[in-house]
């Protein structure tokens, strides 16, 4: 069934419950649910699934704490606190970048990808590009290509139902 958890706590189980129930963050939730648990007593093969997580995940936790206690538990979170990888292009880049977009001087993302490495040097992938485009909701989309000869009487008229000609 698996041994009691062996740590130095640091906090009673009331503490870490009380820890829990304030935390709004969800990952931090879920880790002060699960020393909650284990302080009361559970082990951790009982913990996982309770929580949905891998039995590794758990002791990953308890490892955490037992290194530096509950603000080394609570200070390993993803989400918006991590930096990312910089991005290729600096925000007037971008800026010029989907301004041009936006005027309809680029056909395709090959046209765009030959621009940006001509203009800034700066080399990217074809679905990188197409990403980059979709995060700033801009559309490569261009009219319709019009014939030079065309009249616009006679395909208004066309439209109309005339079958022919004049």
């Amino acid at each position: 069934m698996g041994r009691h958890v062996q740590m130095d706590w640091q906090e009673t189980a009331v503490e870490l419950k009380q820890m829990f129930r304030a935390e709004t963050h969800p990952q931090r939730r879920t880790r002060l649910q699960a020393l909650w648990l284990m302080r009361q007593g559970k082990t951790m093969t009982e913990v996982s699934p309770l929580l949905g997580v891998h039995y590794r995940t758990v002791q990953r936790w308890a490892a955490w704490y037992r290194s530096g206690g509950i603000g080394e538990v609570l200070q390993r979170t993803t989400g918006h606190a991590a930096p990312g990888r910089k991005p290729y292009l600096t925000s007037s880049q971008q800026n010029a970048l989907l301004a041009q977009v936006a005027r309809g001087v680029f056909h395709s993302v090959w046209d765009v990808l030959d621009w940006v490495e001509q203009r800034w040097g700066v080399r990217f992938r074809p679905g990188g590009m197409y990403d980059f485009l979709d995060r700033h909701e801009a559309n490569l989309k261009v009219p319709r290509p019009q014939a030079t000869k065309t009249s616009p009487e006679i395909q208004d008229d066309w439209k109309k139902g005339a079958s022919s000609p004049p």
